[in-house]
């Protein structure tokens, strides 16, 4: 029994230290043991582009993994999910197709050069500053309601960060 009990405090540690691989779970607000949308920002285009792009961060607090599998909104015609994938010195917007997985005890952190919700056809005009409404479906039949602010052509961001405040960070264009 001697011999066991360092295996047993390590195997007790192990545990408990996977917890730190991710930042941990949110300090805003959001039950830590949830899923939880923050951040949600969506870019209006330059001039000549038709296509807004959206960020979000997402934060699974349950020990499952969780399933993105569409972002709804009445606003616009069409959202999906994009991902820049780097092929030697070329850099590639692909679409997500099936579902965006994010494991358990971790978050998504949607960013310029990574994964992005790509907004067209919007029903009306949209102006910065202004609120809209996304739907995230998850393939376990959760849906989470949020609101989205839009920001200017050209405004970066914001880069999240857990209990050491957020700012911004990079383009928010593509």
């Amino acid at each position: 029994m001697i011999r066991l009990l360092p295996t047993m405090v390590l195997g007790l540690l192990i545990p408990m230290a996977g917890g730190h691989a991710t930042e941990g779970p949110p300090t805003h607000g959001a039950s830590p043991d949830e899923l939880s949308v923050e951040h949600a920002e969506i870019v209006l285009p330059t001039s000549g582009k038709s296509q807004l792009t959206g960020y979000l961060t997402i934060w699974n607090g349950k020990r499952v993994q969780a399933n993105l599998v569409s972002v709804e909104s009445p606003i616009f015609e069409s959202v999906a999910l994009y991902n820049m994938e780097q092929a030697g010195d070329i850099a590639r917007k692909r679409r997500v197709e099936g579902i965006l997985p994010i494991p358990g005890n971790a978050e998504l952190l949607m960013r310029p050069g990574g994964v992005h919700l790509l907004l067209t056809q919007p029903i009306q005009a949209l102006s910065s500053e202004e609120a809209v409404e996304l739907t995230l479906v998850f393939d376990s039949g959760k849906r989470i309601a949020v609101t989205a602010t839009i920001l200017a052509a050209g405004t970066s961001v914001t880069d999240h960060h857990h209990g050491n405040g957020d700012g911004v960070q990079g383009s928010g264009q593509l």
